[in-house]
Parts: C-alpha cells; structure tokens; sequence
C-alpha cells in the first residue's frame, strides 16, 4: 500500500478558526504546502490572523512536521 501524507491545517482570522486536512502523495508535496500555508498566513503576513497551527502527518500517524504561530502584541513605535 502507498503511503500518503495529511496536512493539517488550522487558522484563526477576526476571531473565525478554520480548519483542514490536504492530502499528498509525498513528502515533499505536504511539505510545500505546509510552509505556503504558513508563509500566506502567520508571521504578520494577514491581516486579522492570530493564530496557525500546520501538522504533517502520515498513515501510521506518526507527527513528521508541526509549527504553531501565534500573534504577539505589536511592538511600540519609535518615535
């Protein structure tokens, strides 16, 4: 049996959380969707996002990739 990869996905905007799993054929394929998912939405990159959490799992189970973002209160300005 082929093995097949599932990208868990999880972000909260404005307070709505949305969620969902992706799955890949390979590795490589739930990795680059994992780090695009995380590159569109954490780290500041949307507006109204707080929170990302992705999980790369595989048939066994087994926990191959995870990251969770969270917002931290904006810096103070210099002025």
């Amino acid at each position: 049996m082929d093995n097949k990869f599932f990208m868990h996905r999880i972000k909260r905007t404005n307070g709505t959380i949305e969620k969902g799993i992706e799955v890949k054929d390979t590795y490589d394929g739930a990795q680059q969707s994992y780090h695009a998912y995380l590159g569109a939405y954490a780290y500041g990159n949307n507006v109204g996002t707080d929170f990302v959490s992705c999980m790369i799992t595989d048939m066994s189970g087994m926990v191959l990739m995870t990251e969770t973002w969270r917002a931290t209160a904006p810096e103070p300005e210099e002025s």
